[in-house]
């Protein structure tokens, strides 16, 4: 019998031992390499584009010619304002992609030695980078589509007489839907989004998923007027089995599995402020499952490095006051839809405060 990829040596092409023999040294000319891959690695001004600059013998700092200002490998990344060193950073990187099913921040304030506020910060800005990634995909072909429900539930007593009488499970108002749409071939991309019930990921959806795709749901009403969208609409009954007539939707329904074993198993508990970030991250770790975890964690320390910071991270620890966190959502958002238009944008202020990186 042959074996799975996931066991075999090519799915392991680095290992933390690799990450930890490295110096500083070591550490800084990587990140410079990622940083500066568009330019043979060279340093050039990302406020000009100019590489007509050089780096401070007492400081790991670099100064343009041309608009004489001063940045460093990190300025105007997501590891903006870091605390951590270089290595540290791309620890933190390995031992996040390297959680198959997500990896928590108290084991990564152990693991690094590090507080648990920074170990957090740190985790959330990396869910952000594969959150990213999963933002560009557009589904084609055949696409599974349906739900699963999170946390909200409530424990049922002990005792059996103090239980209620139906046995059924009564639910609060923090349970949320992740609604996943899931593209049906090797190497297929999927798309999840945070809502209050599946009938309100119907906006979504539409935008995410080609008109000309062919959608398959179970018979839930929040799906049953998908032929009106899309080409071709089918349909199973779970309640007759998992598989009606050769139609089924068990692609989606392995990658909720990875949600709910994340959710009882790792992270024990998803807030309903970070839910859309644990959603993308686990729709990025299931797309990228049978990639080795080398060309995963290149992958993610080159887009966050090319990945404007989060203003929404920055000072989180702060308690900033509710108005300037909405004016930083704001800014953030109408900058992305002026990239995404390819028209220039403001520098996004993000009040500078002390990040926990």
């Amino acid at each position: 019998m042959s074996q799975h990829f996931l066991l075999s040596a090519k799915a392991r092409t680095i290992a933390l031992c690799d990450i930890a023999r490295l110096g500083e040294e070591e550490a800084y000319a990587m990140f410079k390499s990622i940083r500066f891959a568009e330019n043979d690695g060279a340093p050039y001004c990302p406020h000009c584009g100019i590489d007509a600059v050089y780096e401070y013998r007492s400081r790991r700092l670099f100064k343009c010619q041309d608009c004489e200002k001063q940045f460093s490998v990190t300025s105007g990344t997501v590891f903006r304002s870091r605390k951590m060193s270089y290595a540290d950073i791309m620890l933190a990187v390995l031992l996040f992609v390297n959680g198959v099913n997500g990896n928590a921040a108290l084991r990564m304030s152990r693991d690094l030695r590090c507080s648990y506020k920074t170990a957090f910060v740190i985790c959330k800005k990396l869910s952000r980078v594969m959150a990213a990634m999963q933002a560009e995909a557009v589904l084609t072909g055949e696409v599974d589509i349906d739900g699963v429900y999170i946390g909200g539930s409530i424990r049922q007593e002990n005792l059996v007489e103090n239980r209620k009488a139906d046995g059924r499970k009564q639910f609060n108002t923090k349970r949320r839907s992740i609604v996943t749409a899931r593209e049906r071939r090797p190497g297929g991309r999927s798309r999840a989004w945070v809502v209050t019930s599946e009938k309100a990921a119907d906006p979504y959806i539409k935008k995410a998923v080609s008109a000309a795709a062919h959608v398959v749901t179970d018979e839930s009403p929040a799906y049953s007027r998908y032929f009106l969208h899309f080409a071709d609409h089918s349909t199973v009954n779970h309640s007759v089995g998992l598989m009606v007539d050769g139609v089924h939707t068990n692609l989606v329904e392995a990658q909720h599995s990875r949600i709910r074993r994340s959710e009882r198993g790792v992270y024990l508990h998803i807030n309903g402020a970070h839910a859309q970030r644990f959603a993308d991250e686990l729709s990025w770790r299931d797309d990228f499952r049978r990639l080795d975890n080398g060309q995963q964690f290149r992958m993610v320390l080159t887009n966050a490095l090319d990945l404007t910071p989060d203003t929404e991270l920055v000072g989180y620890w702060q308690a900033r006051p509710e108005r300037l966190r909405e004016i930083s959502r704001r800014r953030a958002l109408k900058a992305l839809t002026l990239k995404r238009k390819g028209k220039p944008s403001a520098p996004i202020s993000t009040y500078s405060a002390s990040a926990s990186v």
